[in-house]
């Protein structure tokens, strides 16, 4: 078994349909930890209570299958008989039993051929990186079962076919970060990376089958994991097509295939045989909800549609692994949307069989509120209309009480983390559980997120102390989430869909500690550590780390000169609209802050532009002066006695109103936006002798730079509902959530 060092310290066939019977086409088949923090979900815990375990993680291979032993770190090699042996057919010996032939004994057919293969690594080292799949990604993309294909791969008597050498492409080219075989030297793994990523594309481009489509979604995942980009979105744009053209989007007896009353409508060919048995229909099945989880995973970041609309899936929940692996055939709840409550359903679309339901299955139901989440907030909405804003806190609050009873709903087993906190329990421990909680607690930071730091603000719609709470609370538990992850070397067994979690999570700290407590949480550091140890296998991640690290870096510089004015990285940042791959769009090309000592009249800091006046200040008392303009002359001054403001006298690009709108396709937390010219539209506009905002902190700048208020200038009059990204103070007693739902079921 690999041992990794501390991460840092501290079965019957289906009914074809009636009405496609004659268009089926029939083709072969292609097939201990550390103690959790107090005043979080995970105190008092229990002391004996089941653990949750079903086969999520731990499918372990039958004996004959699975090599006793196997692990990169001691698969050296043996004597070869050449340079090119050495390099192409290594006969380096492994444990092996049963049927499975190690590399230096007698080989079967197909062994053969994939050793005489020189776009594959040596046989040892390609079965090694197989295991390596299983215990790295298909922990947490349960999509193959592990018995039979390592038998179609490795077991085979006969000679392996395209579809299979395929598969085993993409596996490598995944699977290679994972591997320490000193035989990898860096150029190896560039081009075994290299070659198996292009046949896999290549083949998925030309074919259509479920053994191709799997190959293209293993692939999907090394694209994903390398940055919320075009090379992730090209992959997820062919996958999402193909699966519901293959039919895997609906149940072979969904409604939408075949109605249960006569019809004129269109006939859908099934292009793929019934399946042989309940083990490959359930491969299916989680094929397909492996590419809905993908297409989700890959939007979220940015401010795009999803590939997969909620309207073409007419698709069963997964059922526990177990029964899975054991082809127990069993019945599973349908998936359920508001599109699907519109219209008709079959007879059994509200049976419920919640004890054949896994960690997998709540995984998919979670995932679809933070879909419907991710819809919610790129809705634009007119904060000065009462009843635009009132329909939208409507449907916040609906949305809030999807995820409150989703968590409500789930089986004592599965409802609480605090179980996972046993001794021991790390050795069996499920990781599409964590993934479970991991992503309801994402799902609430980008819900309450948008009311808890709105960039906007009016009379009308203002930001929510108890959201904040609700926030923070979320950060708690995937805080103490992931200190039992990182404390029982669980990180590498997590994907990309985790380094999201714990960016969304480190992001909202930083927001609230520059804006609001103008004090960084030291639990920030945990985050960025464990980005920085999952970037050791995913890029994605290091992107994650590097973003927040930079911000980090100008603010601790800037809050040491304490010069007064906020560095343009940390105003990015704060700025809960942007989306992972907007704010790594935008701070990436922002020059790198730099601080000197201030200088002007009364230390008045320059404004970006125009010709300022008097300084604006908390009540109206900010020290003005004539500080030295660009362009022009005078600026904003910070307050007095003001030693909470952390920015620097050089103030970093900050973009022009007309290149935010150009980004706003990438909006993240995507909350009710200002309509233009609308702060020009009301009276108690900021103007004239240093009148201070309400709530403000200080000297500020206008989204163009120029200087804010003033009495003997021109600078630029703002509405109380302008940006306020420094700013995002709240009185905790006119709460709108809290006024409208009480104070107690809002605060964890």
């Amino acid at each position: 078994m690999e041992t990794h060092p501390p991460i840092f310290p501290r079965s019957d066939s289906m009914r074809t349909p009636q009405a496609e019977t004659a268009l089926f086409v029939q083709k072969s088949s292609t097939y201990p930890s550390a103690g959790p923090p107090q005043n979080v979900e995970f105190a008092n815990l229990p002391g004996h209570a089941p653990v949750p375990h079903d086969g999520y993680q731990a499918q372990v291979g039958p004996t004959g299958i699975s090599p006793a032993g196997i692990s990169p770190g001691h698969m050296g090699a043996a004597g070869m008989p050449s340079a090119a042996a050495q390099e192409y057919y290594s006969t380096g010996s492994a444990a092996s039993g049963g049927a499975l032939h190690s590399p230096n004994s007698t080989k079967s057919q197909n062994q053969t051929q994939i050793s005489s293969d020189q776009e594959f690594p040596p046989y040892d080292m390609l079965y090694a990186l197989a295991d390596l799949y299983f215990k790295h990604i298909n922990t947490w993309c349960p999509i193959l079962n592990r018995k039979l294909t390592l038998a179609s791969l490795f077991d085979s008597a006969s000679m392996i076919d395209e579809t299979d050498k395929i598969l085993l492409h993409a596996i490598v080219a995944t699977t290679l970060r994972f591997s320490t075989d000193s035989r990898l030297t860096d150029e190896s793994r560039r081009r075994y990376h290299d070659v198996s990523k292009k046949r896999v594309l290549l083949y998925g481009m030309e074919n259509s089958s479920v053994k191709a489509l799997q190959a293209l979604v293993i692939l999907a995942l090394d694209l994903c994991g390398d940055g919320n980009g075009p090379p992730g979105w090209n992959i997820m744009a062919l996958i999402t097509r193909s699966v519901v053209q293959l039919g895997l989007a609906v149940e072979s007896n969904s409604f939408s295939v075949s109605p249960n009353y006569t019809s004129i409508y269109t006939l859908r060919a099934m292009l793929l045989p019934e399946p042989r048995d309940f083990v490959e229909e359930e491969s299916r099945r989680r094929l397909f909800w492996m590419v809905y989880l993908l297409d989700r995973y890959a939007t979220i970041p940015t401010a795009f549609e999803f590939a997969l609309d909620d309207k073409e899936i007419d698709r069963k929940l997964p059922c526990r692994d177990d029964l899975w692996l054991k082809n127990q055939k069993v019945e599973t709840r349908w998936f359920r949307t508001e599109h699907r409550y519109d219209e008709g359903s079959p007879p059994d679309y509200e049976a419920n069989k919640p004890e054949n339901l896994g960690a997998f299955s709540y995984y998919v139901e979670v995932l679809t509120i933070l879909s419907q989440i991710h819809k919610f907030l790129k809705q634009p909405v007119d904060i000065s209309a009462v009843s635009d804003v009132e329909d939208w806190k409507m449907r916040y609050k609906e949305l809030d009480g999807a995820l409150m009873k989703w968590k409500f709903d789930l089986p004592g087993e599965y409802s609480s983390m605090a179980k996972l906190f046993q001794p021991g329990v790390a050795k069996t421990l499920n990781c599409g559980w964590v993934m479970l909680h991991a992503t309801y607690h994402t799902a609430a930071i980008r819900l309450h997120s948008s009311a808890a730091y709105p960039t906007t603000r009016s009379p009308i719609f203002t930001p929510s102390y108890s959201a904040s709470q609700r926030c923070h609370d979320a950060v708690e538990n995937i805080a103490a989430l992931g200190e039992f992850v990182v404390t029982n070397g669980l990180l590498p067994k997590l994907g990309p869909p985790f380094a999201f979690t714990l960016w969304v999570a480190a992001r909202l700290l930083l927001v609230h500690g520059s804006t609001v407590e103008h004090k960084v949480s030291p639990q920030i550091g945990f985050f960025v550590d464990a980005l920085r140890e999952m970037s050791r296998y995913w890029p994605v991640a290091r992107r994650y780390c590097e973003l927040l690290q930079r911000v980090l870096d100008e603010y601790h510089e800037a809050a040491q000169h304490g010069d007064g004015v906020t560095p343009s990285s940390v105003k990015i940042l704060a700025d809960m609209r942007r989306t992972a791959f907007d704010l790594d769009f935008l701070i990436s090309r922002q020059p790198h802050h730099v601080t000197s000592t201030a200088s002007g009249g009364n230390g008045g800091v320059s404004a970006g532009g125009g010709g300022g006046g008097s300084g604006v200040g908390v009540n109206g008392d900010g020290a003005g002066g004539q500080g030295p303009g660009a362009p022009g002359p005078g600026g904003a001054a910070p307050a007095q006695g003001l030693s909470v403001r952390y920015p620097s006298i050089t103030p970093a690009r900050t973009p022009q109103p007309n290149e935010l709108e150009y980004l706003d396709v990438f909006d993240f937390f995507n909350y009710p936006r200002l309509p233009a010219g609308l702060a020009s539209d009301h009276p108690s506009a900021i103007q004239g002798n240093g009148g201070g905002m309400s709530g403000g902190n200080g000297g500020r700048e206008s989204s163009g730079g120029a200087a804010v208020g003033g009495g003997n200038g021109p600078g630029p009059i703002l509405g109380p509902n302008e940006f306020n990204i420094e700013d995002f103070m709240v009185d905790a007693n006119h709460d709108w959530l809290y006024k409208q739902e009480g104070g107690s079921k809002f605060m964890s």
